[in-house]
């Protein structure tokens, strides 16, 4: 079973435990399980959610051995959205979700981003984070993947 473990890096989100913040998709038999929608995210963050918050999905994709392809499978879902340039950056959208340009931070490690608003918001990105699991999984089927789901915003 291959899991990535939250740090550290985390506590700057209002020092709240890891386990309430990431989950963690394991390898069972070779296939990254699938992101499940948490209920009770809306429950993080210094504000109450609103349907005008901003939630955010931190997704972080490790490969072990197949980080090329891996960013690359990555990389080109990312150009195939639809895309508009907000503060001089691309930013890619698709069906109520925005994408920002996902980070290579290693040679086998892929960090990106799903964010949405309104009442469709949490199961947009669960849905997106389906979608991006599946792009990793085509280029790595042992990929191991942490969903991070930040504090809402506004």
């Amino acid at each position: 079973m291959l899991l990535i473990t939250a740090g550290s890096h985390y506590t700057f989100l209002g020092g709240l435990p890891p386990r309430l913040l990431s989950k963690r998709a394991s390898n069972v038999k070779g296939v990254t399980k699938k992101y499940e929608l948490n209920y009770d995210w809306h429950l993080l963050g210094p504000t109450v959610w609103t349907e005008e918050s901003t939630v955010t999905l931190q997704v972080d994709l490790h490969s072990y051995e197949h980080g090329p392809a891996l960013w690359g499978a990555i990389g080109n879902w990312w150009e195939g959205l639809e895309s508009s340039t907000e503060d001089g950056e691309r930013v890619a959208y698709e069906g109520g979700a925005n994408f920002p340009k996902p980070v290579r931070v290693s040679d086998r490690h892929v960090t990106a981003w799903i964010v949405s608003s309104g009442q469709d918001a949490f199961d947009t990105i669960a849905h997106y984070a389906n979608v991006m699991r599946d792009v990793a999984v085509e280029a790595d089927a042992e990929v191991a993947a942490v969903w991070t789901e930040l504090p809402h915003r506004g």
